[in-house]
């Protein structure tokens, strides 16, 4: 079987590269930065982004949304670890996707969603981009001076 470009593979490697950079750069005592009383934590919103990316990469792949379990973190250290094992099974589940199951047509309650799985992974790269951008101003706000460049 020949292979085929996975559709926005590369794009969301390269912004995922950046959040983890970025995770590098916020210290432990910021895990539960919030910028206002309701918004998520900082390591939550890390936590969030990763572990959404897999559910929807999975549901891509088996038409099941499976959130992975992940577990409380209460460092940035714990958070960087979580993020970076999510990473690498996001990125071994999406490298496994065939065209046949981008192909494949995905019902959803939200009519947004309906159509074929591969527009699901627009929505995992919109989504990365979304909260990569609040994670970075999360970061000023916790007083990160020196930021990656966004991509």
């Amino acid at each position: 079987m020949a292979q085929f470009k996975l559709p926005l593979l590369e794009e969301w490697l390269k912004h995922r590269s950046i959040l983890e950079e970025l995770l590098q750069r916020i210290d432990n005592q910021h895990v539960h930065y919030k910028p206002w009383e309701d918004a998520m934590t900082l390591g939550g919103m890390a936590l969030h982004l990763a572990g959404s990316a897999y559910a929807f990469v999975s549901l891509v792949k088996t038409g099941s949304f499976a959130r992975p379990e992940v577990p409380e973190c209460n460092s940035m250290d714990e958070v960087r670890k979580q993020v970076t094992k999510l990473t690498a099974k996001t990125k071994a589940m999406y490298e496994s996707i065939t065209q046949q199951e981008l192909n494949t047509i995905h019902t959803s309650p939200r009519a947004a969603l309906n159509g074929p799985r591969v527009k699901l992974l627009s929505l995992v790269y919109d989504h990365e981009l979304h909260h990569k951008g609040q994670l970075f101003l999360y970061a000023r706000l916790a007083g990160v001076k020196d930021l990656p460049f966004f991509r």
